[in-house]
């Protein structure tokens, strides 16, 4: 997500809140600091690895605040569950987390009761300060943050905890993963997770030679309300993990980059050799309309389909590709790849 990831990272987020919407202590405490990391497992974490250095300055563009010790009570205050999977990736369980890891299937149920506290993130609004301290965290962590995350809610937040921040779309999941591993002592578990990760993406692209050089694009289809998004611009998540199984993006996906809007004018760029139509909501103004039609891949065969699931009305495969973590991406690439083939015949 560099240059071109800065401005899909926007993008993203206004598909994420999309999916979202349409589915309907404190730093600077004076007490004597840590040095190395001795502390071990606690019901929070496991033990640490003894690399990282505390006090650590967790810096921002907001301004600097100072982690003493390792920390035991994390809350997460992003709505799109990156960092919460981040943390169960590395063995830990934050203490507050956002509800929308309700829908994540790659979690385990039992990962997630363990959380003491859900705040409600169907919104897509940002959780109050309030309710953040009510946790009573040591660590707040915002390495996925939308675009509203500001000065005046970064002051808010750091008069509670230390605040590990990043904007959504600045990290990879790989460097999100590994930030947040740092951060905790636990960098080589974060290097393990990660690269368990990659290898799941790395095996499926061999296993399927076939994807190699041929075009895809995924289009998610919302209620007519909010229409149709190109969700594999230039940049985005969802086009690279495209481009890592070998797939390329057709030339007509440069004409998408502003907001992803698909007018009658452009679906006929929505074509492609392997066109992934995700629908959130009732699709059939789309997928059934004449124009659409006459697109070659719908035309062909070689559009599919990935319907929302009907009874929690969300679409977890679209979801986990617009959230895509160290967690979901091992989750993701098979189906995809199950995708793909039904299309690449």
């Amino acid at each position: 997500m560099r240059t071109p990831r800065t401005r899909a990272a926007r993008l993203a987020g206004a598909v994420i809140a999309g999916l979202i919407l349409v589915t309907g202590c404190g730093a600077g405490t004076g007490e004597p600091a840590a040095t190395g990391t001795s502390a071990g497992a606690s019901a929070a974490l496991p033990a640490g690895e003894g690399v990282t250095e505390y006090p650590l300055t967790l810096r921002t563009p907001f301004g600097d605040t100072r982690l003493d010790r390792r920390p035991e009570r994390i809350a997460v205050v992003t709505a799109n569950t990156l960092d919460t999977d981040a943390l169960v990736a590395l063995g830990g369980t934050p203490v507050f987390a956002p509800s929308t890891v309700d829908r994540n299937p790659w979690l385990d149920a039992d990962d997630i009761g363990k959380i003491d506290k859900l705040w409600d993130a169907e919104a897509g609004t940002e959780v109050s300060a309030e309710a953040v301290a009510a946790a009573s965290p040591d660590l707040i962590v915002a390495l996925a943050a939308y675009e509203t995350f500001d000065q005046a809610r970064f002051d808010k937040l750091k008069a509670i905890a230390p605040v590990l921040h990043a904007p959504a779309g600045e990290l990879t999941w790989q460097e999100l993963t590994r930030k947040l591993g740092d951060t905790l002592d636990l960098t080589a578990a974060a290097r393990s997770a990660v690269e368990a990760a990659e290898k799941s993406v790395a095996k499926t692209r061999a296993d399927h030679p076939e994807f190699k050089g041929r075009t895809a694009t995924h289009v998610i289809v919302y209620d007519e309300k909010y229409g149709p998004y190109y969700a594999s611009s230039p940049g985005s998540d969802t086009a690279l993990l495209f481009e890592q199984l070998g797939f390329v993006l057709p030339a007509a996906a440069k004409k998408f980059t502003k907001d992803g809007t698909i007018s009658d004018e452009l679906v006929g760029l929505i074509d492609a050799d392997f066109l992934l139509l995700s629908t959130s909501g009732d699709p059939g103004y789309f997928v059934d309309a004449p124009l659409v039609e006459t697109v070659p891949a719908v035309a062909d065969g070689r559009a599919v389909v990935n319907a929302q699931d009907k009874k929690s009305g969300t679409n977890h495969f679209a979801w986990g590709l617009n959230v895509q973590s160290v967690l979901s991406v091992p989750w993701l690439i098979d189906e995809l790849a199950d995708l793909g083939g039904k299309a690449i015949r």
